[in-house]
């Protein structure tokens, strides 16, 4: 019972620790999803449905969720821009047919 104490401070030390460093590096989120411009994002769009058809917003995500798992926050926020404008065009074709 003694050694309780010490024990819960470790560990609220450590997820602070944590929340810290987690902090510090989503710092700027916002700013790194302006990093590319819209054409090239649109571009990348129209590439990515050329090479991976239907399924390319699915591809999109998936490549937006390694990036996530690797701590590319960056790289990430690019992918999800990419994915939504692939949704948009497919939607914008499916509406034209």
């Amino acid at each position: 019972m003694r050694g309780i104490f010490p024990t819960l401070l470790a560990i609220g030390f450590g997820l602070f620790v944590l929340l810290l460093v987690w902090s510090l590096l989503n710092r700027g989120a916002k700013a790194r999803r302006a990093s590319l411009g819209d054409g090239a994002i649109e571009e990348s769009a129209a590439e990515f449905i050329e090479k991976h058809g239907d399924g390319a917003d699915n591809e999109a995500a998936k490549l937006a969720a390694a990036c996530l798992a690797i701590g590319d926050f960056e790289g990430e926020a690019i992918w999800k821009q990419v994915s939504k404008a692939i949704a948009k065009q497919q939607a914008k074709k499916a509406k034209s047919t």
